[in-house]
């Protein structure tokens, strides 16, 4: 008895290997449960997001709560109607949202090697990206010859499209890759024959094709042109829109030749992008606009002094942000780190407060020597204006760091703002930058209180 168990077992698993296993059984022979056959399926979602420019013949359809992302082809034994449905899915391809309509029917055509009648499933797919290349997976590994023979891609005309294949996944899936590109607003099918056989000599029964119309091609993509202030956040856009050529317009993805590394220095600046499937250039033209200082500074509390006025003008420009920081550094015998209190002083008597002594350098220093000029100060950010100085935490020796307010990042939030101090090497080497005020961060404190004279 125990010989025929051990027997038994050793059979079935010869057995499985021989037949292959398929988890997701979506197109069987006449009678699913006839081992003469393989079957393939359709992949989900998930492989068309891994696999950029690859598409899968099915598009997340269900047909049962079991295998929600399959689709049965098997409709030998089917009593229901054909059905057919619309939905909407994101297309890498193209990077728009295309609209399919998707079919599960029955084609009767006469081969003529044969001279049989065959059931072919049938798949129709719209708007599909002239660049598009398809993924079939198999349940066990297949012959690539079989492949070669029974793996057809024609045009309207029935005339036949040159393609690439190749497996991958240890022989169970086949890429098919146009050699050109497609026409645009063309149809085609796409052709899986009933004789591929796998590397277990099993043949595949029910053929399938998937008809499908090529998108629209981009026609034409305007220049843009950008204008905005100097030291405004500006990013450049990854997305334009195109005109196509069916007259309409979309959105499509861009990549641009470099980023927008700071917009501090006035002056036209050029971006060229390229996009997927437009054999022309996108230009891009950025014009930054020179700082115009500002005459006054106030909010519904109070008004800015002409000390603080002229400090957040002077420190607007880049070049003088530059000089400031490079005196600092001086005055510190040129040590370049643990420059903030130089830093805001030097601005400071270049702003107009002259009697500022130079050997002012430090948090507490600073502090006593604009008390004793009868600046006041105060932990309420509402009315904080760009000009004051700030102070972050002190940890029992003094506020860690000192900085120049210059305007918040958002209206109405005092979480972070747009500052001028020394630490620019720790954001793109632009001492004009955004910091956390009324927070901390696991790298900078948060602000304590700022002084400003009136």
């Amino acid at each position: 008895m125990k010989k025929f168990i051990k027997s038994f077992v050793i059979l079935c698993i010869v057995y499985v290997i021989t037949q292959g296993f398929c988890h997701k059984i979506v197109l069987a022979s006449d009678n699913e449960n006839d081992p003469s056959s393989i079957t393939y399926s359709i992949p989900n979602e998930t492989t068309l997001e891994q696999d950029k420019n690859l598409d899968d013949l099915s598009e997340n359809s269900a047909v049962d709560t079991q295998n929600q992302n399959n689709i049965d082809l098997n409709k030998e034994n089917s009593t229901q109607d054909t059905k057919s449905k619309t939905d909407t899915y994101y297309d890498e391809d193209s990077s728009t949202s295309d609209t399919y309509s998707e079919s599960i029917a029955k084609k009767t055509t006469t081969l003529d090697n044969e001279n049989e009648d065959v059931q072919y499933n049938t798949l129709v797919k719209y708007d599909v990206s002239l660049t598009k290349k398809w993924k079939i997976m198999f349940n066990q590994p297949v012959d690539l010859n079989s492949l070669e023979k029974n793996i057809k891609l024609v045009d309207k005309n029935n005339t036949e499209v040159p393609i690439t294949l190749s497996l991958e996944d240890n022989g169970t899936s086949v890429i098919v890759t146009p050699q050109n590109t497609y026409d645009a607003e063309s149809e085609y099918i796409l052709t899986v024959g009933k004789d591929i056989v796998s590397m277990y000599n099993k043949k595949l029964k029910n053929p399938t094709t998937v008809e499908f119309k090529t998108s629209p091609a981009i026609a034409s993509i305007d220049d843009i042109n950008v204008t905005i202030d100097q030291e405004a956040c500006y990013s450049l856009p990854t997305e334009v829109e195109a005109k196509l050529s069916n007259n309409s317009t979309t959105s499509v993805g861009v990549c641009w030749d470099k980023s927008v590394d700071r917009t501090s220095i006035p002056g036209n600046y050029t971006y060229t992008g390229t996009v997927e499937g437009y054999d022309k250039s996108v230009t891009l033209n950025l014009t930054i606009k020179p700082f115009e200082p500002v005459e006054s500074i106030s909010n519904e509390y109070r008004t800015q002094s002409t000390i603080g006025t002229n400090l957040y003008n002077y420190f607007m420009n880049y070049d003088n942000r530059q000089s400031v920081l490079n005196r600092a550094i001086e005055l510190h015998s040129g040590i370049t780190s643990n420059n903030c209190v130089y830093f805001a002083s030097e601005g400071l008597r270049r702003a107009g407060l002259t009697d500022l002594p130079n050997y002012v350098a430090n948090t507490v220093t600073l502090t006593s020597q604009l008390e004793s000029r009868g600046w006041n100060s105060s932990t309420d950010f509402s009315i904080l204006l760009p000009g004051d100085i700030c102070f972050t935490t002190s940890y029992g020796s003094g506020p860690t760091h000192a900085y120049t307010f210059m305007g918040w990042v958002s209206e109405g939030s005092y979480d972070y703002a747009y500052v001028c101090d020394n630490q620019g090497y720790d954001y793109g080497y632009n001492d004009y930058h955004i910091r956390n005020v009324s927070i901390a961060t696991p790298t900078k404190d948060a602000t304590w209180y700022f002084m400003y004279t009136v």
